[in-house]
């Protein structure tokens, strides 16, 4: 792109946009504006992002006139936001500003091709250039996660291309006693919660790179309590599965907390994020009974199956 154009990049999730936030922070590249909803900011981790506060710019706050549109953006050169931000109408002031003529998609293959339409027909009087940008490789996970996901997600497209030989890098801890607890509008299992602990501070005693993830907040707030109390470390260590989406780790223990119900196990793309964050290892807390009971056809259940009773071990 010539100097004085302005790019635009979407992606398809929040967390995806801000990713790409990051990497430009990271390189010393702040010549961006991020629009980003006021629901998901409030999600962040605040002291994570606050280098990233000077480009952001919060739906609650959007100018509704050019002028206050252009002082918000300040002559950026790169535009984040996400798919849905593109349509959405008050976003109006900033195309006046920077209309859309160069865009680009990041992670394009994971967004279904109908999302587009209204993307390119809201801009088809501007649009002059579109890049999609993707891989059908993957260079995080070991083989044996890597070749089940490409089996199962992706009709085996995916290719592996990781150098960890690890005979068994995924790992079951049956939580036996284990009991889903409604928690407010979200779910807790305490022991599970405890067994996280347990692995935690025998990985923080090696020396290891773990994050601990969880599909629900309530889980992910009761872990973080229980890593204070052992006084194991927890700042930027627990998360729920939709904030780490984008994110990995060496090593990744996961807490599944439900027992009876599938709950969130029953959404294949969002397990598939779960289950796709080690670069090593992973350790998968949750009961026999139930990943080979109820759970058996889900995701989880079917990579159970892949690796076999010896996967297993007693927590």
């Amino acid at each position: 792109a010539s100097s004085s154009r302005t790019v635009w990049i979407a992606a398809q999730s929040n967390v995806a946009v801000k990713n790409i936030a990051e990497k430009f922070a990271k390189i010393g590249f702040y010549d961006f504006a991020l629009l980003v909803s006021m629901e998901f900011h409030f999600d962040w981790h605040e002291h994570l992002y606050e280098r990233l506060e000077p480009c952001l710019i919060r739906s609650d706050t959007f100018s509704e006139d050019i002028v206050g549109a252009s002082r918000q953006l300040r002559g950026a050169r790169v535009i984040l936001c996400t798919l849905g931000m593109l349509s959405n109408d008050h976003i109006a002031p900033f195309l006046h500003v920077n209309p859309v003529d160069f865009l680009i998609f990041d992670e394009g293959s994971q967004i279904e091709v109908g999302n587009y339409l209204p993307v390119f027909d809201r801009f088809a009087q501007t649009l002059t250039k579109t890049v999609f940008i993707g891989d059908d490789k993957q260079y995080r996970m070991p083989s044996a996660i890597g070749d089940f996901i490409s089996r199962k997600v992706y009709n085996g497209k995916l290719k592996t291309c990781h150098a960890n030989s690890i005979n068994l890098p995924c790992r079951f801890v049956n939580v036996e006693r284990g009991q889903e607890t409604r928690s407010g509008k979200s779910w807790t299992n305490p022991s599970e919660a405890r067994a996280v602990v347990q692995i935690a501070g025998a990985y923080q005693a090696k020396g290891l790179d773990f994050r601990i993830i969880t599909p629900y907040d309530a889980q992910r707030a009761l872990i973080e309590h229980e890593l204070q109390v052992a006084n194991v470390c927890h700042e930027d260590k627990v998360f729920n599965v939709d904030s780490f989406q984008g994110n990995e780790a060496e090593h990744i223990i996961i807490s599944v907390v439900r027992t009876d119900k599938l709950g969130f196990l029953a959404n294949q793309r969002r397990t598939n994020v779960m289950l796709t964050r080690c670069k090593k290892t992973m350790v998968i807390c949750s009961s026999k009974a139930f990943i080979w009971g109820p759970a058996a056809s889900t995701l989880i259940g079917e990579l159970a199956t892949a690796l076999g009773p010896q996967s297993w071990v007693h927590g």
